[in-house]
């Protein structure tokens, strides 16, 4: 018995130690370096670093461009990624039956995963462009300097352009999930008089809470994560009103070679990023259908 269990025990560790060698490796030592860099002047050449303590997070707190990646940051996570989970909640619902809307919606909704986050970049910058753009062509005029380029219009100009891109894959998680909802309940719930937005409160909404759960996980790595889409639209233009912090710690890392500066960015968006699991984690800890039971 002794020895079958010790056998166990050493196919388990076979399994378990070269993943856990590669997280370390990928995971556990940049993040260490991280931190250790931003503590220093560094251009990325060769081994001369200085240290210099605090003063790139000092730097930070006194650039505008920081401040405003950080804005922009929270804002796409607070208010663009909720209303990006709700309108995908929307189309799910919509996507349900065999009417004309529900065909056209289930047709249509996941278009916009099957191309490219840069190719939804261009696309969304030539729907923008002020002089031959779609909106333009449809007599909708927008600031002097074009969507993209004015302060007032650029970033919520981009934040449809990421609710769009994100759409698709959201909305096809809700999908997945009101199918998994039996058809009982919901007869159950109508017979006892529940439709609209009461059913929803009722019956789909605790149902859908495993999937919802993954939406908020999810999105918010998404949000935290934006660059790509960013980048190819506006590259942080105009007045850093779309700056990102990926985007900032770029710029920090090519344009400017400070690695130091770009770290501290990366420790900011560690912290921040874990303050956000902590309060997911206390948002969803408990599922709705187990609690009432």
């Amino acid at each position: 018995m002794a020895g079958r269990d010790l056998r166990r025990s050493g196919f388990l560790a076979a399994c378990l130690i070269p993943g856990l060698i590669l997280y370390c490796g990928l995971v556990l030592v940049p993040f260490a370096r991280t931190i250790q860099l931003s503590f220093y002047h560094f251009s990325g050449v060769g081994s001369n670093r200085e240290w210099v303590g605090l003063e790139n997070f000092q730097d930070l707190w006194s650039s505008e461009q920081f401040w405003w990646a950080l804005r922009n940051g929270l804002t796409i996570l607070i208010v663009v990624a909720p209303v990006l989970l709700g309108f995908s909640m929307v189309m799910a619902h919509a996507a349900q039956g065999t009417g004309r809307l529900a065909k056209l919606v289930r047709a249509v909704y996941l278009f916009p995963n099957l191309i490219s986050l840069v190719a939804a970049g261009l696309i969304w910058r030539a729907v923008y462009n002020p002089s031959v753009g779609l909106l333009k062509g449809i007599g909708i005029s927008g600031p002097a300097n074009g969507w993209l380029g004015d302060v007032e219009t650029a970033f919520w100009a981009f934040a449809i352009a990421f609710i769009w891109v994100g759409a698709g894959f959201y909305t096809t998680l809700f999908v997945a999930g009101l199918a998994g909802i039996p058809a009982e309940v919901h007869e159950a719930c109508e017979l006892e008089g529940a439709s609209g937005w009461r059913k929803y409160m009722a019956i789909t909404r605790p149902l859908l809470w495993p999937v919802r759960r993954v939406a908020a996980v999810h999105t918010t790595i998404a949000a935290l994560g934006v660059f790509a889409l960013v980048n190819i639209m506006t590259e942080g233009a105009p007045s850093y009103r779309t700056e990102t912090l990926l985007n900032a710690l770029y710029r920090s890392m090519t344009t400017e070679a400070d690695m130091g500066r770009a770290s501290a960015i990366g420790v900011v968006m560690m912290l921040l990023t874990a303050a956000t699991s902590v309060a997911l984690w206390m948002l969803y800890r408990r599922n709705p259908t187990e609690a009432n039971r």
